[in-house]
C-alpha cells in the first residue's frame, strides 16, 4: 500500500541522515554510556519507578559513535521502561566474545515485564512497529536501533526471557586497547 511504502522511504530517510561517519568513530566505553541514556529516559515520569541496574563490565569498549551508541541504548531502555510496571526491573549486562578471530562486545538490556508478543517477535525491527498498548510509540525506535548498530558492524536481535520479559542484544566490535578510552561527553 502507498502509505506503507511512503511511511518506509521516510524511515530510511532518518537512517540515512542518522549515517555515521567514519571520521566519528572513537573507543567507547559501555558503562558510563548506559548511565548517561538512562539520566536522559529517567526524564519520562514512568522511569522513576523502575529500577536500573547498570551491570555493564567497567572495562567493555567498542568502537563507535557515541552520540549515535546514546540514541540506540535510550531507544532500548525506554521500551524497557514503557514494558515494565513500576516497581520493574532494567539491567543491562555485557559480555566478551570472539568469534572467527574477531573480538565482540554484547551489551544485553533485558527486563521483567511481559515479554514481547509472540506475534510481534519476528517483525519487531520493521518500522512502524510496536508492541505497546498505548499507542504512544512511534514503531522506529528499533528499526533505527538496527540501522546505527548496522552501520557500526554490529547486529541486534530480541528475545524473551525464560523467566519472563524481554532481552535485546546489540553485538558489536571490540575496541582495541590502544585507543583512547572515551564515552559521550
Amino acid at each position: 500500500n502507498r502509505v506503507a511504502q511512503r511511511l518506509r522511504k521516510i524511515s530510511d530517510g532518518l537512517l540515512d541522515f542518522a549515517r555515521v561517519r567514519k571520521q566519528g568513530m572513537e573507543r567507547v566505553l559501555l558503562r558510563p554510556l548506559l548511565d548517561e541514556s538512562w539520566s536522559l529516559v529517567t526524564i519520562d515520569e514512568k522511569a522513576s519507578g523502575v529500577r536500573f541496574h547498570n551491570e555493564v563490565a567497567p572495562d567493555a569498549a567498542v568502537t563507535g559513535n557515541a552520540d549515535r551508541l546514546v540514541q540506540v541504548m535510550v531507544n532500548l531502555l525506554r521500551n524497557a521502561v514503557h514494558a515494565v510496571e513500576s516497581g520493574g526491573n532494567v539491567f543491562a549486562r555485557s559480555k566478551h566474545t570472539t568469534q572467527q578471530g574477531r573480538r565482540w562486545v554484547t551489551l544485553c538490556v533485558e527486563d521483567d515485564g511481559p515479554g514481547i508478543p509472540a506475534e510481534v517477535l519476528p517483525d519487531i525491527f520493521d518500522a512502524f512497529v510496536s508492541s505497546r498498548l498505548d499507542a504512544r510509540g512511534t514503531g522506529l525506535g528499533l528499526t533505527v536501533a538496527e540501522g546505527i548498530v548496522q552501520q557500526h558492524g554490529g547486529d541486534i536481535a530480541a528475545a524473551n526471557r525464560p523467566e519472563g520479559g524481554a532481552s535485546l542484544s546489540v553485538r558489536l566490535p571490540a575496541a582495541n586497547h590502544q585507543e583512547a578510552a572515551t564515552h559521550a561527553r
